[in-house]
């Protein structure tokens, strides 16, 4: 999809790929593979094998997998340099920014030349797309879907103009759950599409990606569950299906589909001899599974497959970014459950490599995870020492040049810091009997988490809506806390935590019949939890009691009681490689 090469939905482990700076012409090339869909665009080319490297570019377009999409393109401007259209996708793959600029332009000049004596359709494509490259896709976006319209409207019958639209249209939804401009647009298209091209793998993909961010994620659940049939070699496809399901309740499917795209990726790198870096999805893959893990009540499988993650990052030579990016995970890991002296221990040496925003970041986290744990042993000192250095880090951030391409911003950086910043302050209120300094650090923290951009890195502290659910329990709020729970639980449906959280804001409320209901939800979403978990056996007290009385549901620490001492960060020391 266009919407995904001109503007990132999501921050990428590895900041650098060798293949990113090589020009095309010296991209190694690809075999022609099937399992990508089957979408096809007849071009005007004497060549079979251009036009069958042009539609497997055309392929992975939709998929959103630029890097690969560049390679296909790239081959059939080999096997044919007089096709117009390979210089066209070589222009649309090289997405937006300062960086590659130039290439764009040289790629689109190259198809200008070569349209004489195309087809209506390739000419047409041609000129939206130096629409394109001419003004960026901030300046151009007028002139370009203005030029596809008049396409799509010469040749109604035709999916791929309409396709291509629908995807540079697609622009997501604003913290408060408005569309995107151009956002209901692509989805009348896409909507019209998969009536018309119910096979069609891309407009399976443009549908999921359209609802993925929105606040009905449901309505792309049957796409999400038609992308392994259509596209199991597609890991970008996979990865966009796993989220969804992720985001519906629906674990179980998701990380079946997620260890699927994990696989693609390593039989893709396997059969091209390839480095890890360059795989698409795979690192991303895992992280979700641990988040799914953590959701399920399964706090050694989320440990697990962060360790993972972890290993594939020090097996492709452990970049910084990648490596804060695998120590956020099971860091996340361990807070979900309580383990904050865990999670404080968790290796993140970068050595001297890490640039201004990296080493903001790994900062953060350990100040983080150190306040956490010393609020649990009473160190109230210790803690607002965390508070003040978190805070200091924010405006050197938020002063610093942004960052081109896969490289973390320093300022979504800063973003994110502030709302642990704050997340961590409200608790520490909370904890000195202060509810309304700290129900007011916790709101600022959830209104800043709303406007966080979704290119930046992932929130690394406990969510603050749950946090503020908790402070309002303890402070009497019970309606306000249920109310507040019920939209937590209301984004999540499949997680555990936020139900056991929904159904104690019931028990105070004395709405016991809900509550019982709630407590069946948690042991339906828990079946295959750790068994220690405490939460478990919350649920599991109240159904045994038949839902009766309040005494028994006293509140405990959200960690598990196990016989095994809690887990520490990592075996062995952490660095990068080579230092």
């Amino acid at each position: 999809m266009l919407a995904r090469l001109f503007r990132a939905d999501a921050p990428s482990v590895h900041a650098h790929i060798a293949w990113e700076d090589l020009p095309d012409e010296a991209l190694p090339t690809p075999p022609l593979c099937d399992g990508l869909g089957d979408a096809h665009l007849p071009v005007t080319t004497q060549v079979p094998l251009a036009q069958a490297y042009f539609d497997q570019g055309l392929r992975l377009l939709h998929l959103g997998w630029g890097l690969e999409a560049r390679r296909a393109f790239a081959e059939a401007a080999r096997q044919d340099p007089s096709l117009a259209m390979a210089w066209w996708g070589l222009a649309l793959v090289r997405g937006a920014g300062a960086r590659f600029a130039a290439d764009r332009a040289e790629a689109i000049r190259k198809a200008l030349v070569l349209a004489e004596g195309i087809t209506d359709v390739e000419q047409r494509l041609v000129v939206a797309a130096s629409l394109l490259a001419d003004k960026g896709p901030a300046n151009g976006r007028h002139a370009f879907v203005r030029e596809m319209e008049f396409l799509i409207d010469r040749f109604p019958e035709e999916p791929e103009p309409r396709l291509l639209l629908a995807g540079f249209l697609l622009d997501g939804y604003e913290s408060d759950g408005r569309p995107g401009q151009g956002q209901p647009y692509a989805q009348f298209i896409l909507r019209d599409l998969l009536r018309t091209h119910p096979h069609h793998a891309g407009v399976h993909v443009a549908w999921v990606q359209s609802w993925l961010p929105s606040a009905k994620p449901e309505l792309a659940r049957e796409s999400a569950e038609a992308l392994p049939m259509l596209v199991p070699e597609g890991s970008p496809a996979l990865l966009a299906a796993g989220r969804l399901l992720l985001r519906v309740g629906r674990v179980a499917e998701a990380n079946r589909i997620l260890e699927a795209a994990v696989a693609a990726d390593d039989a893709y790198l396997a059969r091209e001899s390839l480095p890890l870096e360059v795989a698409p999805s795979a690192d991303t893959a895992l992280r979700l599974l641990s988040e799914g893990c953590a959701e399920v009540g399964q706090y050694r499988g989320a440990q697990s497959w962060a360790r993972k993650l972890r290993q594939r990052v020090e097996a492709a030579g452990a970049q910084p970014q990648a490596v804060l990016f695998a120590a956020t995970t099971l860091v996340a890991a361990h807070l979900r459950f309580g383990f904050c002296r865990a999670a404080a221990e968790v290796p993140m040496e970068l050595g001297d490599a890490g640039t201004v925003a990296e080493q903001g970041l790994r900062d953060a986290v350990r100040l983080y995870a150190r306040g956490a744990s010393a609020l649990e042993t009473g160190r109230l000192g210790d803690v607002e020492r965390a508070c003040l250095s978190l805070d200091a880090l924010v405006p050197a951030l938020s002063e610093a040049p942004r960052s081109e391409g896969r490289a973390l911003c320093p300022r979504d950086v800063a973003r994110t810091i502030e709302v642990a910043a704050q997340e961590l302050r409200g608790t520490l209120d909370a904890r000195r009997g202060d509810s309304g300094r700290a129900e007011a650090a916790l709101t600022r923290a959830l209104r800043l988490e709303r406007r966080l951009r979704p290119v930046g890195p992932a929130l690394f502290c406990r969510p603050p809506r749950e946090t503020l659910t908790r402070v309002r329990l303890r402070s009497g709020r019970e309606e306000k806390a249920l109310e507040l729970a019920l939209e937590r639980a209301g984004e999540r449906p499949g997680c555990g935590h936020c139900m056991l959280l929904v159904a104690e804001a019931h028990v105070a409320c004395e709405c016991m019949s809900e509550a019982e209901h709630d407590y069946a939800v948690v042991l339906d979403l828990w079946r295959d939890a750790d068994p220690h978990l405490p939460g478990l056996q919350r649920a599991r007290g109240f159904a045994s009691r038949g839902g009766r009385g309040r005494a028994g549901l006293r509140r405990v620490p959200d960690a598990p009681v196990d016989t095994a001492p809690a887990p520490r960060g990592g075996e062995g020391p952490w660095t990068v490689h080579g230092a």
